[in-house]
């Protein structure tokens, strides 16, 4: 079996990510097949600070033993800590853990 190499001393890791959602939603039914569907959604509803993003950079890949752990797998992470770039809201709707942004919603189904 593969020995993996263990990873290196001072690796950096990322900070936590905290956010916390809040919807409301209700249903106004106006016929027999039609629903409208007003509602409201806070997301970071308590503003939190998150400065590491939820990237994704780790390969999944690890590095054998009788290799080097290389830069960007799970076990050959940068020493050097991340520079602490506060989050912002970017552009898009998916801006997990950006400041808080509230969002209304109206919807018709039929």
């Amino acid at each position: 079996m593969p020995q993996v190499s263990p990873a290196p001393a001072n690796e950096a890791g990322d900070a936590w990510l905290r956010d916390f959602d809040l919807n409301f939603g209700w249903t106004y039914k106006i016929k027999e097949k039609v629903e409208l569907q007003p509602g409201i959604g806070f997301f970071n509803l308590m503003n939190f600070v998150n400065f590491d993003g939820p990237k994704n950079t780790l390969s999944g890949v690890l590095s054998l033993a009788n290799q080097t752990a290389v830069p960007g797998t799970a076990n050959g992470t940068p020493g050097e800590q991340p520079a602490n770039l506060r989050i912002g809201t970017g552009s898009g709707v998916f801006g997990l853990g950006s400041p808080r942004v509230i969002e209304f919603t109206l919807k018709l189904n039929f």
